[in-house]
């Protein structure tokens, strides 16, 4: 699938969850100067997309906002260059009116940062949502869009039985596809100072790459698309990181042993 990836930085964001790194976004420029780029760029090629994508930030936390992104990008579905969009946004942050604004912008993809199935992980990682809140946001999407779920292993307060929850949660109510990154720490954060003050210790690459090969299996097992585990490498990451389960190719080390 080819994806024309745009990043909204913290376009629509209302908090700021402990593991966000604020830094590196103030260093990201401003999502209006990435989506006017995207544009040129995308109007100047004679490349076909399968969807334009928007990572990061709300974009749906209002209706104004959403249809801001959204509608200049319209011309280039009509024109036949991309064939939908995809939005990557919370899952309090849908109601039937957004889920109306994106059906009716080409929208065919909608990612949502799930990242845990517990209430006490959510709310200690300071990811302002609950598990109510994905289970409705699913209700709404389900059948629409193709649906997938973002999830983390490792946040604060998790042990091996959430992180079997979550697990499990995810094949029960079966999105589209899902990608699954281990917790990271990350300069700036408040994670950060949990790591540095004791109250928070991140995995070991021996238990990430565990629980990341679970799900994997389960994932796959359940007929669900497994889009990426782990982050990238990156420049931005070998800056960044403080400590956790990192290395480029943990994807890579988690299918290998399939």
């Amino acid at each position: 699938m080819k994806v024309y990836p745009i990043f909204l930085s913290n376009a629509g964001c209302s908090s700021r969850c402990v593991f966000c790194n604020q830094r590196a976004a103030e260093r990201i420029k401003p999502w209006e100067q990435s989506v006017q780029e995207a544009f040129n760029y995308i109007q100047r090629s004679n490349l076909v997309y399968d969807e334009i994508a928007f990572y990061g930030g709300t974009p749906t936390s209002s209706e104004k906002l959403l249809k801001k992104i959204l509608e200049p990008f319209l011309i280039f579905l009509r024109s036949g260059k991309a064939k939908g969009l995809r939005v990557s946004t919370r899952p309090d942050q849908i109601n039937e009116q957004i889920v109306q604004i994106l059906s009716d912008h080409g929208v065919t993809t909608v990612e949502i940062g799930v990242e845990s199935f517990s209430d006490e992980v959510l709310e200690m990682s300071g990811r302002g949502h609950s598990v109510s809140d994905v289970l409705h946001a699913h209700e709404l999407l389900k059948g629409k869009f193709k649906e997938v779920f973002q999830l983390m292993v490792g946040l604060p307060g998790e042990n091996d039985c959430l992180r079997e929850k979550t697990i499990s949660q995810t094949v029960s109510l079966k999105p589209w596809g899902v990608r699954y990154f281990p917790t990271l720490v990350l300069r700036g954060t408040e994670l950060e100072r949990m790591y540095v003050d004791g109250s928070y210790k991140p995995l070991t690459m021996e238990e990430a790459l565990y629980w990341s090969r679970k799900a994997y299996c389960s994932f796959r097992n359940a007929g669900i698309a497994v889009l990426q585990i782990g982050l990238h490498s990156s420049e931005f990451l070998s800056d960044e990181l403080v400590a956790g389960p990192y290395c480029g190719n943990f994807g890579e080390l988690v299918r290998g042993v399939m």
